[in-house]
């Protein structure tokens, strides 16, 4: 259980609130691939419209507005009920592992049963973006941190493919002078996207998470592996259980027919203990 981060337990996002922001991003990228010709020949449309509906007070807002409507009209979105019908199929989908190629004894998997709507998780590494968009789809909101840009890239395209783009957040940078800015419920860290950090690089960047992880918050260290991130990649996940040696290590169930074999760089969960309070009568005095 985490103490001192969730006092207070969030009431889940509406449908009807997932819905307003879908038109809104549809609408905003529609803008953005128009030349500014074109943008204004839709608001002397709008213009015209409204004129023609006796609309007795004109201001920005309201032109606005009628432009966002004619856009709307244009790219036929659906109404809220079809929309509706769409969204909870695919997210009936998009919750499962498997739809992102993901196992459900995988490190990130295991999140899903501590983690509360809208809770904070940092991911570090974009990866093939299987994490980041499992954790949005549970309602999770995802900061992504990766030193390549086209990683990050690819991740928000697919983002806001699958409708999670709201939810996700991406961050271009050297992980090596990474300062986490806030706390987060939960970290997963794609062993791949450390492999280029020397190795004090790397324990001084995993401290770092470690401090904005309230206590009962979990890390998820996913394995190396190709298809995953970096092809190039070399650090195993068990190099990196080594840092965690202060944590509770919780192993991943072992593989069907591998019985008592260990099972080397399948990544693990790590749970931040609770501090100690081994203080006296007399100090609090």
């Amino acid at each position: 259980m985490l103490t001192g981060s969730r006092s207070e337990r969030r009431s889940p996002r509406s449908l009807r609130a997932e819905y307003d922001q879908f038109i809104e991003q549809r609408i905003e990228e529609y803008k953005d691939s128009l030349p500014r010709a074109d943008i204004l020949s839709i608001g002397d449309e709008a213009m015209h419209e409204l004129a023609g509906a006796l609309q007795f007070q004109l201001t920005e807002v309201v032109l606005r507005d009628q432009v966002d409507a004619i856009i709307r009209r244009r790219l036929k979105l659906p109404s809220f009920r079809r929309w509706r019908e769409k969204h909870l199929a695919l997210r009936a989908a998009q919750v499962q592992p498997g739809h992102w190629g993901l196992s459900v004894h995988e490190p990130v998997s295991r999140l899903l049963e501590v983690l509360e709507d809208q809770d904070p998780v940092l991911v570090i590494g974009a990866a093939d973006g299987a994490c980041a968009l499992l954790l949005a789809a549970h309602g999770a909101l995802v900061h992504v941190c990766d030193p390549d840009i086209a990683a990050v890239y690819g991740l928000e395209g697919r983002a806001l493919n699958e409708q999670l783009g709201a939810s996700i957040e991406c961050t271009v940078v050297q992980l090596e002078r990474f300062e986490p800015f806030s706390w987060f419920v939960a970290c997963v860290i794609e062993s791949g996207t450390l492999a280029a950090l020397a190795v004090r690089d790397r324990t001084a960047l995993i401290e770092r998470l470690k401090t904005v992880t309230p206590d009962g918050g979990h890390h998820a260290i996913m394995p190396a592996v190709p298809g995953r991130g970096r092809s190039d990649a070399r650090l195993s996940s068990d190099a990196i259980r080594t840092l965690y040696g202060d944590w509770e290590v919780i192993a991943l169930p072992a593989a069907s027919g591998s019985h008592s074999r260990k099972v080397k760089n399948t990544g693990f969960t790590a749970v931040k203990p609770a501090a100690s309070h081994n203080v006296t009568e007399d100090a609090v005095s």
